[in-house]
């Protein structure tokens, strides 16, 4: 995570992007209450949650890629067919597919494996650098709410920072906020599961209007 003496240079570049990897989204599993392993949701043989009627697959079980996600949407649609009609299901009617999402699901793993977030990175990230952009919120300034301030967890140092209250509530900046201050990034129960214009909000509202008088 650290660059060589000597081995370093500069090349000319109008945009640079730096990912640490990629998160689930589980905002509206999460809402339903259903249950998370670690940072995605937890599902069973079936692909179902623990909350009863709610089946999960793709990305928020796991990133690993399309074909993945359809190998669990393609067991998760067998699952449900088959309880819909009170049946038990059989799964020998989905085996290929099971057959993949081991495979690829060992893919996934041994890449994150592979492709940690480097060591330190975080003492690379000097105070001005903006973290939260939406509420345009500093390494700096996370760093003072942990050093001087006393915060000791994410939600803490949001309070007092404003980091990830704002357009994007966390959902980009979590993990950054999370490693600066020293702290476990740990899934949140958003009241929404994405941000919504209220001009969308009304829209829909109004050709509800429109179709109850035609």
């Amino acid at each position: 995570g650290r660059v060589r003496p000597g081995t370093g240079r500069y090349l000319p570049c109008d945009t640079l992007a730096v990912g640490h990897g990629m998160l689930p989204h589980t905002d509206l599993a999460e809402t339903l209450g259903c249950r998370l392993d670690g940072l995605t949701v937890a599902v069973d043989d079936e692909q179902r949650t623990d909350v009863p009627g709610v089946w999960a697959a793709g990305e928020s079980t796991g990133i690993g890629g399309a074909a993945l996600a359809l190998a669990e949407g393609h067991i998760a649609g067998r699952s449900i067919a088959a309880r819909l009609k009170g049946a038990e299901p059989d799964p020998t009617q989905w085996a290929p597919a099971a057959k993949s999402r081991t495979k690829l699901r060992k893919s996934a793993a041994a890449l994150d494996a592979a492709y940690p977030p480097p060591a330190h990175w975080s003492d690379q990230v000097t105070d001005d650098t903006l973290v939260c952009r939406c509420e345009e919120v500093t390494a700096g300034a996370v760093r003072e709410a942990v050093d001087e301030l006393g915060a000791g967890d994410v939600r803490t140092v949001k309070l007092l920072t404003r980091a990830g209250m704002g357009w994007c509530q966390g959902r980009v900046c979590g993990p950054a906020v999370a490693g600066l201050a020293g702290c476990e990034l740990t899934p949140s129960r958003p009241s929404f599961a994405r941000p919504v214009p209220l001009g969308v909000l009304a829209r829909q509202h109004g050709m509800a209007t429109e179709k109850g008088t035609s």
